[in-house]
């Protein structure tokens, strides 16, 4: 059978929060509790010597709970932002040994040899957890909730799980929706893409804090949609940033920050575009909302300056090293910073939750098609005219005959980064030239990315308040004057390039 549900995580006891702060409300909002049942389960997950399971994205498991067993398949299926919709299968057995000869052969991939993968499964990991669960009705709809709360474990190591998940068993999706802003509005929890499977092999196999790096342009075709375009540039949005939100989790690495902080950029940078054509109230409170958010993370600018100041593979590395206090009291603010903003509780914060919910009921109900025109036609025909606007813009605010600066490059950074990610979302429309033209506006962005380090440690000398200053400041002073120089060189070609639209 095909799910579609919408999962979270939470810190708490996923249950106990649930009873305290969100049950009691139910009869307010006319929600009725059909059902409620509590099980302890006790799930072996299975694969082979190959990991082909893992390969394909599938999740194959067995499951105990109070002395009967069955095996389940899950399918590699669709994440949008959240919303999942995948194939499930499952199979009662007698004893807890797996038999994948008793699913039925359509289920498989391709040149799948049932008997051989048979021969070589093997327990991977277990994910044991008392599950309560709860059969809701609002209005005509019937929606399982279902909160685990145990541990995923391998023979070396375990992780805690707290988690929601919300079923839509029968009508209407909005459902789904209205419960998870009920539950998003008591109770602190964000939205996962991580299934118990995929938290399993992560122990497994070590976790990756690897950043997950965006395409260097959105898919489009000729043919896409405008209202397809823009979902495609939601989903993308929404994906990456909850990957990274995940992997700031499991590890620390304050990387991931800057890729949360992009993430919600792009969302905002898509909604504002496609909004003059999807023009509807739903789409203009979304954009609100982000306006608000995107300001919660203007401190990682600050933070990823210092990241880069810090890192021991960029240029400052040789010669802050012969300058210990200057490095710590980097270090200090790096720290400071953390503290301060507690990116962890942004994670679960209510508006962050509420913008993720909020962009995901959009692209499922597509309330535009109800208010405007021009959805349906092929995003091309906006295109051009988009892409114009920014040029057009970009040009007026950093003319070449006009020299730029630091505070001038500074002054153009957000409007330069909001035209590039314009660029992004529809330069695939226009395939031949568009690299050539990006290039240097690109180079431009990393020159502003050093810059702002550079007026930052030069800023952090002064504010230091160390002895024998004068050589780091006099290298920080050329290294400004050269970066500059540089890149107004490399204005001069990007304004002289044609544009590829």
């Amino acid at each position: 059978m095909s799910e579609i549900e919408l999962k979270f995580v939470t810190g708490d006891d996923a249950h106990q929060a649930f009873t305290q702060r969100v049950l009691p409300l139910f009869e307010k909002h006319r929600i009725q509790v059909n059902s409620h049942r509590e099980m302890r389960l006790e799930n072996d997950y299975y694969d082979t010597e190959k990991l082909d399971f893992q390969n394909q994205k599938m999740g194959f498991r067995v499951r105990g709970n109070n002395g009967e067993y069955e095996q389940t398949l899950k399918t590699n299926g669709v994440v949008s932002g959240g919303l999942h919709k995948r194939m499930e299968y499952n199979v009662s057995l007698e004893k807890s040994q797996p038999d994948l000869a008793l699913f039925d052969e359509s289920v498989w991939p391709q040149g799948w040899d049932v008997s051989a993968k048979n021969a070589s499964l093997s327990k991977q990991f277990s994910t044991h957890f008392t599950r309560n669960a709860y059969v809701v009705a609002l209005d005509d709809s019937e929606v399982e909730i279902v909160l685990d709360c145990g541990k995923a474990s391998t023979e070396k190591a375990s992780s805690p799980i707290n988690e929601i998940e919300l079923e839509l068993m029968s009508g209407d999706i909005n459902t789904l929706f209205t419960l998870a802003v009920l539950i998003n509005d008591n109770m602190p929890v964000r939205l996962s893409d991580v299934s118990k499977a995929a938290q399993g092999y992560q122990l497994l196999h070590g976790f990756n804090a690897k950043i997950r790096h965006l395409p260097d342009f959105l898919a489009l075709e000729d043919t896409t949609t405008t209202e397809e375009a823009f979902s495609r540039a939601v989903q993308t949005a929404l994906a990456h940033w909850q990957h990274h939100e995940h992997v700031f989790c499991e590890s620390g690495s304050i990387k991931m920050l800057a890729e949360v902080a992009k993430s919600v950029r792009l969302l905002l940078q898509s909604v504002s575009l496609y909004l003059p054509v999807l023009q509807c109230p739903e789409l203009l409170a979304l954009h609100k909302k982000l306006v608000a958010h995107a300001q919660k993370w203007g401190w990682q600018d600050d933070l990823q300056s210092l990241r880069y100041l810090l890192s021991k593979k960029s240029m400052f590395s040789k010669t802050l090293s012969k300058h210990p206090a200057v490095v710590s009291y980097l270090q200090g603010r790096q720290t400071g910073l953390m503290q301060a903003h507690e990116p962890e509780k942004l994670f679960f914060d209510n508006d962050a939750t509420d913008i993720k919910l909020h962009a995901i009921s959009l692209i499922q109900n597509k309330p535009w098609q109800k208010e405007a025109t021009g959805y349906d036609h092929p995003v091309l025909d906006h295109a051009k005219g988009w892409l114009s606007q920014g040029w057009q813009t970009v040009q007026q605010s950093m003319p070449l005959s006009k020299t730029m600066g630091p505070v001038n490059y500074s002054a153009v950074e957000i409007m330069l980064r909001q035209t590039l990610w314009s660029g992004f979302l529809l330069g695939d429309l226009f395939v031949e030239e568009r690299g050539n033209f990006r290039a240097p506006w690109l180079d431009l962005l990393t020159g502003i990315d050093e810059l702002n380090a550079l007026l930052m440690l030069k800023q952090s000398i002064d504010d230091a308040e160390v002895d024998s200053h004068d050589e780091v400041r006099k290298w920080t002073a050329e290294k400004l004057s050269t970066l500059i120089r540089i890149m107004e060189r490399t204005r001069t070609v990007a304004m002289q390039r044609d544009v590829y639209w």
